[in-house]
């Protein structure tokens, strides 16, 4: 089989060729000139505040201050490098201070690695158990990557009995994907979840998998720090199964969602960017949930293992 040859181009047409290209990257390199002057101009007041204060600012003890107070850093006269972190954190405690909302706040490197930590190490807390012939035990501590992972592992022992008890007393909730998920183990395909209201929008969660967990009955002990997350797990299960039984104190009341975005040099802000409501179509801020039964012993797994 013969070799195709190349088609020679001629001086015309490589002049086009090239031409096109070159209006290709003109419009592009103008379309960058263009956004980058927008966004200057729109930015023009705090870019000049900026460099003007870091720059010309004759009380540097005051900005040191500043400084190691809402970032725990010294800065050894670079001011310009942490000015936005020190902003971010300036203005989410004036929030915090006007709205009451607790959860809007700039994580430092060193709080942020503590949390992450800290969530993995309460994860680990988590904890199955087989009570009896009928029935097991489930403890969750959070909602993580990690918990989700401890859920797959134990699916098995999980599924070996035919009743559950459920214990969240001191979960404090975690991640609205992971609740998602592990309630789906419980619930029928395509079953309501919870429905998070945005600013501009709202989102219907729904449950993704078959329900590979079907209990006569199930059991979820609660307390008072019982909040967010596990709140909405405990709604999700009551509010569509006819099976669900719950035992302890009224839950916290935690009706708000937060998400934490990263920023650079490994700060993070974190933010309160939604509401979400029950299956049932209630927002449970600062009203909680109340159990069926109200029940304040230490030996509240033995009380609801004698119920089933």
């Amino acid at each position: 089989m013969k070799k195709r040859e190349k088609k020679q181009l001629t001086n015309e047409e490589l002049l086009r060729k090239y031409k096109k290209r070159f209006q290709t990257v003109l419009g592009m390199l103008i379309a960058f000139v263009v956004i980058m002057g927008l966004f200057l101009y729109f930015n023009y007041d705090y870019l000049a505040f900026k460099y003007f204060l870091t720059s010309s600012y004759i009380y540097t003890e005051t900005l040191d201050e500043i400084y190691k107070a809402y970032l725990e850093t010294e800065t050894n006269g670079r001011y310009l490098n942490n000015f936005d972190n020190m902003v971010i954190a300036v203005a989410t405690e004036k929030i915090r201070k006007q709205s009451g909302d607790s959860y809007t706040y700039l994580y430092t490197p060193k709080r942020l690695e503590a949390s992450l930590q800290y969530d993995k190490d309460e994860a680990a807390l988590s904890e199955v158990k087989i009570l009896n012939d009928s029935t097991v035990y489930l403890k969750l501590t959070n909602f993580t990557k990690y918990t989700e992972k401890f859920m797959k592992e134990n699916l098995e022992t999980l599924g070996s009995r035919p009743n559950i008890i459920i214990d969240l007393q001191d979960n404090r909730g975690g991640d609205i994907s992971v609740m998602v998920n592990i309630s789906s183990l419980f619930l029928p395909k395509k079953s309501v979840v919870a429905t998070d209201r945005y600013r501009w929008f709202e989102h219907v969660f729904r449950s993704n998998k078959d329900q590979p967990l079907k209990y006569d009955k199930i059991i979820i002990l609660q307390g008072k720090d019982t909040a967010s997350a596990s709140e909405n797990l405990i709604a999700a299960l009551d509010d569509n199964l006819d099976n669900v039984e719950l035992i302890g104190l009224k839950t916290f009341g935690k009706g708000i969602g937060q998400f934490t975005m990263p920023l650079r040099r490994g700060y993070a802000v974190k933010a309160t960017i939604l509401e979400w409501m029950t299956p049932s179509g209630l927002n449970i801020q600062g009203n909680g949930i109340d159990p069926d039964i109200e029940y304040t012993g230490d030996d509240i797994i033995q009380f609801a293992l004698d119920r089933i």
